[in-house]
């Protein structure tokens, strides 16, 4: 990790906003969302020292405005031991990303049975429209011809 960014807030809000401003900044990942009692809001990003120091700059700015900022620090390069607290959040974030990457790919070969079946009900209900048309079509050759038979 080369800078930790972190900027707390007061309610979801703010954070977020700060958070979209922070990443649309410079070229910072968000790592972290942490809610504390009281309604703050803790959002922690990473990337190079100059651009976390650019989006905090950026976000707090903006959410200053909004009246909802409670604090900002910039860590260049920190600690193992700090690393080792961030890593350990996401740690569990990433657990239930290859839980939904698995539930993914079990969800994906499932289909295949009930495509077969999508496929005969589209083709049945295909079958039945062409037929539909059909049968439009001979009551329109139909009136036609009487139509024709009257003009005569």
């Amino acid at each position: 990790m080369k800078a930790l960014g972190l900027i707390e807030t007061r309610g979801m809000v703010g954070a977020i906003v700060a958070a979209d401003i922070a990443l649309k900044t410079a070229q910072v990942e968000l790592i972290n969302r942490e809610h504390t009692k009281g309604g703050l809001v803790c959002i922690e990003f990473e990337g190079d020292v100059a651009a976390v120091k650019a989006s905090v700059e950026a976000a707090v700015m903006a959410i200053k405005d909004m009246g909802v900022y409670v604090g900002s620090h910039v860590i260049p390069r920190p600690d193992d031991s700090v690393e080792k607290i961030i890593k350990r959040k996401l740690g569990t974030s990433e657990q239930k990303e290859e839980v939904v990457e698995e539930t993914k790919e079990e969800v994906k070969e499932e289909p295949k049975e009930t495509e077969v079946e999508e496929e005969v009900s589209e083709n049945s209900e295909m079958k039945n429209i062409e037929e539909e048309i059909e049968e439009i079509n001979e009551i329109l050759k139909v009136s036609k011809n009487k139509k024709t038979k009257h003009k005569k």
